[in-house]
């Protein structure tokens, strides 16, 4: 029976979030609007313990083995928002990194893996090593010159 309850209480809340998918993935930005804090710290409940993803640096990962890092948009564009209209739960994890990891990728606080099969500690380390080169060869908005 608590089972049951959980559950329902589970698909109760993406449902709600469904009422608000054309609020999810519309810019690029690391940093998510108040739609996706929801929506992710509704998804990611067991699995977040204390984190909250109000004002956090997110990277998001998807392919079998974890090896694509995706643009916020398409990332739920592709990986939530059609299960969300379905009523279904997207499959969805997260690492939060470590301090060092943090240092080391520029900044980001939590990989959001969706569809990812195996994710190693190998492949996290290459990840957070692409994402700081990445960010490093990121030039400011106002230095780019036409």
């Amino acid at each position: 029976m608590r089972t049951l309850i959980l559950l329902s209480l589970l698909f109760w809340t993406v449902g709600v979030y469904a009422q608000k998918y054309d609020s999810l993935g519309i810019d690029n930005r690391t940093i998510l609007n108040n739609y996706e804090v929801k929506l992710l710290n509704s998804l990611l409940e067991e699995q977040r313990d204390t984190f909250d993803f109000k004002n956090k640096k997110v990277a998001f990962i998807t392919g079998s083995s974890g090896t694509k890092i995706v643009s916020k948009s398409e990332y739920f564009n592709n990986s939530v928002i059609p299960w969300i209209e379905k009523d279904s739960r997207p499959q969805i994890f997260m690492y939060q990194l470590t301090d060092e990891e943090k240092s080391k990728s520029g900044g980001y606080d939590v990989l959001v893996l969706s569809w990812v099969k195996l994710f190693t500690d190998k492949r996290r380390k290459k990840t957070v090593e692409i994402l700081g080169e990445k960010n490093k060869t990121q030039l400011p908005i106002m230095a780019h010159k036409a």
